[in-house]
């Protein structure tokens, strides 16, 4: 079988809405180094499921337009991420009215690009129209990627 990919979004993903309102620490993370805290729920929740299934992280988040991939190695190194990303989507003109769209082409050419047949895509837009079973929503911003049942999903998909 084929190395599996997980291309992986960060706002309300990685990085939670309720974890920036708790955590003492994320405005001093702005200012200091203009990145806020993944939450540490959702790491350890990304870590078990590498652990498992030994996947490729490709970043595909609106992050990957601030920073380069070096930087994203470093932020995810930095919160605690066991496995740094090894790549990051193309960016597409977006058309603001369908953003959820651009975002599935982009993960498309990536996918097509690389030849890649096993994997997964985990957003909080909601792109299953165009990703079909490879997707994996994150349906709130308060839990992320820890939301109840998510990780033993994410990991069946992937160890088939």
């Amino acid at each position: 079988m084929d190395k599996s990919t997980i291309f992986l979004d960060i706002d309300g993903v990685m990085a939670t809405v309720k974890q920036y309102s708790l955590n003492p620490n994320a405005k001093t993370w702005l200012k200091d180094y203009n990145i806020y805290p993944f939450d540490i729920g959702c790491v350890m929740v990304l870590n078990d499921i590498l652990k498992v299934t030994d996947s490729d992280i490709v970043v595909s988040s609106d992050w990957r337009n601030e920073y380069t991939l070096k930087e994203l190695c470093d932020i995810f190194a930095i919160n605690g991420v066991i496995k740094a990303p090894v790549g990051i989507t193309p960016t597409f003109p977006t058309d603001a009215s369908n953003y959820t769209k651009t975002r599935s082409e982009e993960i498309l050419r990536y996918m097509e690009e690389n030849y890649l047949s096993h994997w997964i895509a985990i957003d909080d837009e909601d792109m299953y129209y165009w990703l079909g079973d490879h997707f994996f929503l994150c349906k709130s911003d308060f839990e992320g990627i820890k939301q109840s049942g998510l990780k033993q999903k994410i990991i069946k998909y992937l160890t088939l």
